[in-house]
């Protein structure tokens, strides 16, 4: 969803259907509420500007959740459903963070790529609500490999408002970190060089805010502009 250090992650898929179940983990246990429940499903669409990675309206691609799950403490959970309303349609992010006692865990969820093109964009714009809480988030690519826990990340970190907000993230603001700790040394970011995207909720191991507890984020869309 790294700045924090997660020894131990698997990807599950989060779930759902018309009474909006999903699968959450806890170490390595998982508990799945409906076993006949579908992924969660969202879509790409481009236009003459910008590229919609995911408007949470049409099926095409799956989110899995990444959340901190090493030890008694730092055991984090995250679920995404989808959200609909009378007059818009969004996905609701769910999460759980229970840090460390240095303020390290995190939450969240990544897609896989199939074969996004980024390399004619700027950066990425989330839309989002917070619904009055104002938590520290971050949008995460993660460099090309095969394995979650030996990729290098490129993260952007974001403070949110509590009101409806559209986020401008320049790739530019990407910087290299691995297994959280920073990496200033490694190269930037080459956009046209990545296996998944991530969005997070984090604890605040290096920051001066400490987030834990549980809470929920609106998530209305995510593009990439030029």
């Amino acid at each position: 969803l790294l700045l924090n250090t997660c020894n131990t992650t698997d990807e599950y898929s989060t779930q759902t259907d018309a009474t909006q179940s999903f699968t959450i983990s806890d170490g390595m246990m998982t508990s799945d509420f409906n076993r006949h429940s579908k992924p969660i499903t969202l879509m790409q669409r481009s236009d003459s500007e910008n590229l919609t990675l995911f408007n949470f309206t049409e099926h095409g691609t799956s989110l899995f959740e990444v959340s901190d799950t090493f030890g008694v403490e730092g055991r984090s959970i995250a679920a995404l459903v989808p959200h609909t309303a009378y007059n818009n349609q969004s996905a609701i992010l769910y999460y759980k963070i229970n840090p460390q006692p240095d303020g390290s865990g995190f939450a969240g969820v990544h897609h896989k790529f199939n074969n996004w093109n980024l390399s004619n964009y700027t950066g990425v714009i989330i839309e989002i609500r917070t619904h009055g809480r104002n938590p520290n988030m971050k949008l995460i690519f993660y460099g090309n490999c095969s394995e979650i826990l030996t990729c290098q990340s490129y993260e952007s970190f974001f403070e949110t408002s509590g009101e409806r907000q559209r986020i401008e993230l320049p790739f530019s603001t990407f910087k290299p970190y691995f297994r959280g700790e920073p990496k200033p040394d490694s190269p930037p970011l080459d956009i046209t060089q990545h296996s998944r995207f991530g969005i997070q909720v984090y604890g605040g191991v290096v920051a001066s805010r400490k987030q834990f507890a549980q809470d929920f984020i609106e998530i209305f869309s995510i593009i990439a502009y030029k």
